[in-house]
Parts: structure tokens; C-alpha cells; sequence
């Protein structure tokens, strides 16, 4: 370009990293701007004249939908974020500044790809929720899924059952063949133990040799404590670890939610004073929590 030269506006707009987007009320795309395929995948000429709602995630439309009705109605929307379906399938995170043009009658948006930071995001929140050990939920995670599985049974008037694991003769394998032994030990019962249940249940790590396991719906008492004698039996099988035959037995204590307690508390530490009755009793068992226990608990 020459000085003096009229600037060409859609010259500059190909130079920026965002994408620009210029698209009618109907919702079709007016104008998409060069790094629009970078973004997403589509050249300029494949988009023109076709929806936009088309690209969107579906899980994502819905929203989309109401915000474009806001930017309508006149209300610009600088931060807005959403997901993406790109020509080549994959998922892309946008974040949108957009507003509505009344004289063009048209809405005008820049978008900006944050796919990597939200990616980023997403893997800080899975570390922060999850044992690094196991990639199992940990002891925060744990808490947070018993008090949404606890609302949700009071409100529907249903059952959930807690399932307090400790792995008998651990300690041992662990000092003998040291740490490295360990970890793997602990992330072979660890994936024993999520095969064992449903997707819809959850399994964690409270720590050491300690697991709980999450058990939504059940309402017999006899079904959760046949879920547990399965746990129970594959834990119980030999584990093969660096040419090591290990065999290790759990002891398991149940308790029943609104039976044995209505908070969180109270249900992690009924099935715990259950397990350790377990353990005493030789361990290589399932104890459910008892009245005589509930006497001793009151405190609690």
C-alpha cells in the first residue's frame, strides 16, 4: 500500500489473528474474514450464505440461541464463550465479542480461539479433583459427588449406600518390596474397583490404601451388599506386579443412607467404624453398620 492509498478494510481485517464475522438477522453468514479458516477449519466461500447455528456444538445451541436474542434486543455481549465443530470434526473454544449493527442490520463478532487455554483449564480442575496416583476422585472430589448424590436423594426420596474400603496386608507388600511395587498395586485395585461398578457410581481414593466407593439407587440393602461381595472377590485375586504374585484381601464396611446417617459425615464415618469392625473380625469381609454401632456413635 502506498501512502496516501485509500486502506482497504478487508484487506486489514485477513491480517488479524481473530476472526471477524459478519452475519445477518436470520443467522446466516454476510462475511467471514481470512483467519476465520485457521479458527475453524471452513474457507470464506464454503460459509458465506449458510447458518452459523450449523457450527455450533450441539450442547451449545441452545445458549447461543439466547445470546444472539440479546444482542437483538441491543445489548452488546463482549465475553461470550461457546464450542465449535470444525471441518475437520474437532472441538474448538471460541470466545466472542459481538453486538448488533441496526443501521447494517447485521451483528458483527470477533472471535478468538481459546482451545488451548481452556484445554489447560480443564486439566489444572482434573488434577485439583482427581489422585495422581490412581486418576481417581480424591478426598475433595469425593465429598463433592456425596453431597450432590445426597441432595438428589432427598429429593427424590431415593437410596445411595457408602462402601468404606481398606486393603488388608498393604503395608507389608508396600515395606517388602518397596514404594514403586506399591503404586502399582494401588493402581491395579484401584481400576479392579471401577470395573467392579457402575458408570453411573463413583469410586475414590481417600488416601493410602483407603477407597470409597459411591453407590446411587440401590434400594436394597441385599443388592449394595452384593455389589460389595463382587468387590470383594476381585480384590481378592492375585496380582502379578514386576514378577510378583501379590494376593491381598479387603475389609469393606457399608452404610445406607437415610438408615445410617443423612449427611456426608456421618455416612463416611458409619461405613469407616463398619470397616474397622471388618478388619477385627479378620478382615477379607463386608460388615454393614449396626444399631450397636449407632449407640456408640451418638456423639457424632
Amino acid at each position: 500500500m502506498k501512502a496516501g492509498e485509500p486502506i482497504d478494510l478487508a484487506d486489514v481485517l485477513d491480517l488479524m489473528l481473530n476472526a471477524v464475522c459478519v452475519v445477518d438477522k436470520a443467522g446466516n453468514f454476510l462475511f467471514v474474514s481470512a483467519a476465520f479458516e485457521s479458527i475453524f477449519g471452513y474457507q470464506p466461500h464454503e460459509v458465506i450464505g449458510q447458518p452459523m447455528i450449523d457450527l455450533v456444538h450441539p450442547d451449545d445451541r441452545a445458549r447461543t440461541l439466547s445470546t444472539v436474542d440479546t444482542l437483538l434486543a441491543g445489548e452488546p455481549n463482549p465475553h461470550f464463550e461457546n464450542r465449535w465443530v470444525r471441518k475437520d470434526g474437532r472441538v474448538v473454544h471460541v470466545l466472542w465479542t459481538a453486538r448488533w449493527s441496526e443501521k447494517h442490520q447485521a451483528r458483527i463478532a470477533v472471535a478468538h480461539d481459546i482451545t488451548e487455554r481452556k484445554q489447560m483449564e480443564d486439566r489444572l480442575s482434573h488434577m485439583a479433583g482427581h489422585d495422581q496416583l490412581t486418576n481417581l476422585p480424591n478426598r475433595v472430589l469425593l465429598q463433592d459427588r456425596l453431597l450432590t448424590a445426597l441432595a438428589t436423594a432427598k429429593r427424590e426420596q431415593t437410596c445411595l449406600s457408602l462402601l468404606f474400603i481398606d486393603m488388608d496386608g498393604f503395608k507389608p507388600v508396600n515395606d517388602t518390596y518397596g514404594h514403586s511395587v506399591g503404586d502399582k498395586l494401588l493402581q491395579h485395585i484401584a481400576q479392579r474397583l471401577s470395573a467392579s461398578v457402575r458408570v453411573s457410581d463413583t469410586v475414590g481414593r481417600l488416601g493410602g490404601d483407603e477407597f470409597l466407593v459411591l453407590l446411587n439407587g440401590i434400594p436394597e440393602a441385599a443388592d449394595v451388599l452384593k455389589v460389595a461381595e463382587k468387590i470383594r472377590n476381585e480384590l481378592n485375586r492375585a496380582y502379578t506386579i514386576d514378577d510378583l504374585n501379590l494376593t491381598l484381601a479387603p475389609s469393606i464396611g457399608i452404610a445406607h443412607f437415610p438408615e445410617h446417617g443423612i449427611n456426608e459425615q456421618q455416612l463416611i464415618q458409619r461405613a469407616d467404624r463398619a470397616m474397622y469392625r471388618a478388619k477385627s473380625a479378620g478382615g477379607n469381609c463386608s460388615v454393614v453398620f449396626s444399631a450397636a454401632d449407632s449407640e456408640r456413635d451418638e456423639a457424632l
